[in-house]
């Protein structure tokens, strides 16, 4: 049993831990936006993040999914919120670069809207298709794809598989038409149900288990080089040299917000990343984590930036308009 002298002490320590904690950042929730509705990869590597930072930081950090737009919609609300540090983004750098083409808003700009924080993980992308299509992989896709005088129909949750369609359509010399969906969770539904045929999507553990119980094919990755996320694929790249796409996934905050608050939460990530399981949990997700300092993510950013105005100035993408 305590003394009084004890409990004195112990209560005078726990005010001036509580008058720290209030003093420094964080002191309340934490907010983190994803343009993404909830059941995709990108969802479930926040959401498991997001876990752990409420642990390491002492506050709880909430996911608030803001879909639509082609993904400007959930961007452009984070990145107009309050920069007091308790508002954060978790986002694609390619989508990142594509809101101003999606939203023509010239007040937007990926390189002084939003302050890079941490880079998270990446992933290639993965062309897949129903059980009925007459393909089993990207060779006879393209022998497949060349005999509809109509094209094929190619759906897709995002900007970036857009400009990944368009690129593929060019690149291969084939009538590729993209079908937008809000989302990974969308498309996928929409391909086990019949409704699109061929689709791009981020890998993801139950993909794996449709492929693998043959209710989907899988038909080739955008890696250079084959991918562990995507067991059995050969990259497109061996069909079409050059054709390389891939996705980094990070975290931004408001412009302004305080040095205090992004290196903190650097730090937290730094340190969630490093963690025993935690890299095996995010493939299982469907991505290769990789954590990425803010100077070389605002590189990333300024690279995507570069290649996406490259490639509309010779291929004209519509942004699921």
């Amino acid at each position: 049993m305590l003394g009084r002298r004890s409990f004195l002490l112990l209560a005078a320590g726990a005010g001036a831990f509580s008058l720290a904690r209030a003093d420094g950042w964080p002191s309340r929730p934490i907010r983190i936006v994803l343009n993404f509705p909830p059941g995709g990869p990108a969802d479930a590597v926040l959401r498991y993040l997001a876990r752990q930072l409420s642990t390491s930081l002492g506050q709880q950090v909430v996911v608030e999914n803001r879909s639509g737009g082609a993904g400007a919609v959930g961007i452009l609300a984070a990145s107009s919120s309050a920069p007091d540090g308790y508002t954060f983004l978790f986002t694609t750098t390619t989508g990142l670069v594509q809101v101003p083409q999606i939203t023509k808003d010239a007040n937007f700009d990926p390189a002084r809207s939003v302050t890079p924080v941490a880079g998270v993980g990446n992933t290639p992308i993965a062309l897949l298709a129903h059980h009925s299509v007459p393909a089993t992989d990207f060779p006879s896709f393209l022998q497949w794809a060349r005999k509809r005088e109509t094209g094929v129909f190619i759906g897709g949750g995002g900007p970036i598989l857009e400009i990944a369609t368009a690129v593929l359509s060019r690149e291969a010399g084939v009538k590729l038409v993209y079908v937008p969906y809000r989302g990974t969770a969308p498309v996928l539904q929409a391909a086990l149900a019949g409704e699109v045929q061929v689709f791009f999507s981020t890998p993801s553990g139950a993909i794996n288990e449709y492929v693998k119980t043959g209710k989907l094919k899988v038909l080739g990755v955008t890696a250079a080089e084959p991918s562990t996320l995507v067991p059995g694929a050969e990259p497109i790249a061996k069909y079409v040299p050059g054709y390389v796409q891939d996705i980094n996934f990070a975290l931004f905050a408001p412009h302004g917000t305080p040095a205090e608050a992004t290196g903190k939460l650097y730090q937290a990530v730094e340190k969630v990343l490093a963690a025993p399981g935690a890299a095996g949990q995010i493939l299982d997700f469907g991505m290769n984590a990789r954590l990425v300092s803010a100077p070389e993510l605002a590189k990333i950013v300024a690279r995507d930036a570069e290649s996406i105005r490259k490639t509309l100035e010779t291929t004209p993408i519509k942004f699921g308009q």
